[in-house]
């Protein structure tokens, strides 16, 4: 309800398993505040995310390092260097990634008073989807943003060239990114090897007869499929797929082994594992995703304009504007007759639509 008694703000009903019941008595006016708030917050933390992946990207110069901790450096010719040098900076992005998935769903139940569930996993998958963006091109730039804003003001025309170049000095971080997502994340949902380590710990720390009953059947709950960190991760990989296919064309096999690797790894999560708590409504998992993978295609068919002109090919570069109008027209088509509609469809008829 809303202070003005002739008006009424209406929203979707969430699923009641998901409904978080200590916030449902915040008031509507105090939640907007919040938000406004905290978009700021984010905001500002997009132009200052350069720091952190500047730190990340340093940890790829092992010897800088040990040689600021006044260790001796070692030969940097050896291979174990190259693959530490390389896998270092990934675990870390991995690990600062995770960091602010959690800062972001601590937000939205504690401080925004979400009052649901899938209200949580959409505000968390629209925010960490735009850091996953700003990583991406502020790993391909380096440096400041502001830096780059003022080469920018300065030449225009030299900005566009120096991220044609730094993508493909970036290409080597990104193949090993794919590659340990590829491999590292998909035996680690398969096996259980964290939740079977830190189960392990637990029982190592506590005695079998300190365990009650409680805590021995919360543990047999499956696990609920975290669609606010995953979908992110996917579409951020997808993105450099795609970015990288006309700079890179390697990068499409390593694309393809990503995806069959997650296939696989869902395939099994979902039929033998994962079990759904709750249901969103698809605003997770189709209404806020669908914008971020329209702006992906925008960003690559651009990239490659840029590229074929800096390559001065005018011929591929004009022909790149054909797939870009071709985009353009089908997604006012999709939004205008396809997503204005959902938005209003009653769910057993688009379930029966599905079917069809």
């Amino acid at each position: 309800l809303t202070p003005d008694r002739t008006s009424m703000r209406v929203f979707h009903a969430p699923d009641p398993r998901s409904v978080l019941w200590e916030n449902i008595n915040f008031p509507l006016s105090m939640q907007d505040t919040a938000k406004f708030g905290m978009k700021v917050v984010w905001i500002v933390g997009i132009l200052f995310w350069a720091i952190p992946v500047s730190v990340v990207n340093s940890l790829a110069n092992l010897n800088s390092i040990l040689q600021a901790l006044n260790i001796k450096t070692v030969d940097s010719s050896k291979p174990w260097y190259g693959f530490l040098s390389g896998l270092l900076p990934v675990i870390a992005l991995a690990l600062l990634l995770d960091a602010l998935y959690a800062l972001i769903v601590l937000t939205a139940k504690r401080v925004l008073k979400l009052k649901s569930l899938s209200d949580v996993d959409a505000y968390a998958t629209y925010w960490y989807q735009l850091y996953q963006f700003a990583n991406l091109w502020l790993i391909v730039i380096g440096g400041s943003i502001f830096n780059q804003f003022q080469s920018l003001l300065n030449d225009p025309q030299s900005i566009v060239t120096t991220i044609a170049n730094a993508m493909i000095g970036s290409s080597v971080f990104f193949v090993n990114m794919t590659l340990t997502q590829s491999i590292g994340k998909c035996a680690l949902d398969i096996s259980q090897l964290q939740k079977f380590v830190i189960a392990l710990l637990m029982r190592l720390w506590r005695s079998e007869s300190t365990i009650t009953q409680r805590q021995m059947d919360r543990a047999k709950i499956p696990e609920t499929y975290q669609w606010g960190y995953e979908i992110p991760q996917i579409l951020f990989i997808l993105m450099i797929v795609v970015l990288y296919c006309p700079i890179v064309p390697i990068m499409e096999v390593f694309g393809l082994i990503y995806f069959a690797g997650r296939y696989i790894t869902y395939k099994h999560q979902f039929l033998h594992v994962n079990a759904q708590t709750f249901e969103g409504g698809g605003n997770a998992t189709w209404l806020s995703i669908f914008v971020f993978i329209i702006s992906i295609i925008y960003m690559a068919e651009a990239v490659f304009i840029a590229y074929m002109g800096l390559k001065q090919s005018p011929a591929s570069a004009a022909f790149g504007f054909v797939p870009l109008v071709v985009t353009f027209v089908f997604h006012l088509d999709l939004r205008y007759k396809t997503i204005t509609y959902l938005q209003n469809l009653p769910l057993q008829k688009a379930a029966a639509i599905d079917v069809k």
